[in-house]
């Protein structure tokens, strides 16, 4: 993994990375020569960022931890590029405000037990005290489990029904289920410093527990693998990822409508008024971060304005369309 981000820094200098525990991919304009197995561009690409913003990409379907680490990676970028990562964001904010997702990252332990074919309660202990831990942990108490925290400090808040140093972990005593919630950056480990369990769930990539594969150990690539089985579960992400496409390309027709249509110069004149208030709101409350002004601002408007400009996009007549227009002009 190490090398892998190594390679990508040369090539992508100013660019966002997405870094997650499952991916490392590169967004930029322009070409490289980083050594990165897929590429994509233009629609693609968009579309690409579009669905692991939404969690279409993710082991858990709809998980959407990865939608803080896209802004994060976006966040230092140019202006041009925070711009094409806006439009993926806000696709896949649309989906996810009419689709129902019922799981999050801590139900990977119930795809491990239902691998497994083992039974949820006893003792578990999680490796990791990160979002991935506490997701984990929080779910083992929502399954019965007696859950055990393993880190290299308490967490704050605290979580777990006990907690130990990692150094403690090879003393432990027996558990039924040990979880790694490590990260990439924990390099492998040896199985005689693990206490010994009925099932142990590896959920590094890559992976962290150098054990051979037995009915035991599951790790991520199984659950992926398993769920490549389901017809179910696979139609499901096929048909979530048709409608982000719909949703992107409905945004992006909106972006193509310029100044000098009905609804270009009506949504111009409501983005100046939007612009004006931030500021206002900015010297009002510098102690809220302006992302987050901007944020809410914006998606408050596109409620408010949502069907307006639908409406002036159906009138047949563009006169009338450009008098209601210039109502809100300035």
């Amino acid at each position: 993994m190490a090398a892998a981000r190594a390679s990508i820094g040369g090539d992508h200098d100013g660019d966002a990375v997405v870094t997650s525990c499952q991916r490392l991919e590169a967004y930029g304009f322009g070409p490289c020569d980083c050594a990165a197995p897929e590429r994509l561009t233009g629609h693609a690409a968009l579309e690409r960022l579009a669905a692991v913003t939404a969690g279409l990409e993710s082991v858990v379907l709809g998980e959407d931890q990865i939608t803080g680490q896209v802004r994060s990676a976006f966040a230092a970028a140019s202006n041009e590029l925070r711009a094409a990562s806006d439009i993926a964001i806000a696709t896949a904010r649309a989906l996810r405000a009419e689709t129902r997702f019922e799981s999050h990252a801590g139900h990977l332990l119930d795809k491990a037990l239902r691998l497994s074919t083992m039974q949820p309660g006893g003792l578990l202990l999680v490796l990791g005290a990160g979002a991935m831990g506490r997701l984990i942990a929080e779910r083992g108490h929502e399954l019965g489990f007696r859950v055990t925290v393993a880190a290299r400090r308490p967490p704050e808040p605290p979580f777990g029904d006990e907690f130990v140093e990692l150094g403690r972990v090879p003393g432990l005593p027996r558990f039924d289920v040990v979880v790694g919630c490590l990260g990439s950056g924990a390099g492998e480990i040896a199985p005689r410093v693990l206490p010994a369990c009925r099932l142990l769930v590896d959920l590094g990539t890559p992976r962290n527990f150098n054990v051979p594969s037995s009915p035991g150990v599951v790790a991520i690539a199984d659950m992926l693998d398993e769920e490549a089985t389901r017809p179910h579960a696979t139609a499901r992400r096929r048909k979530l990822r048709a409608r982000l496409g719909e949703i992107l390309d409905q945004r992006l027709a909106r972006l193509a409508e310029t100044s000098r249509s009905p609804v270009g110069a009506f949504r111009a004149e409501v983005e100046a008024i939007r612009q004006q208030e931030l500021e206002r709101a900015r010297k009002l409350h510098p102690e809220v971060p302006a992302e987050v002004l901007d944020a809410v601002t914006r998606s408050l408007i596109d409620k408010v304005f949502h069907r307006p400009t639908a409406r002036i996009r159906g009138l047949s007549d563009e006169q009338r369309a450009r008098e209601f227009t210039s109502y809100f002009e300035s």
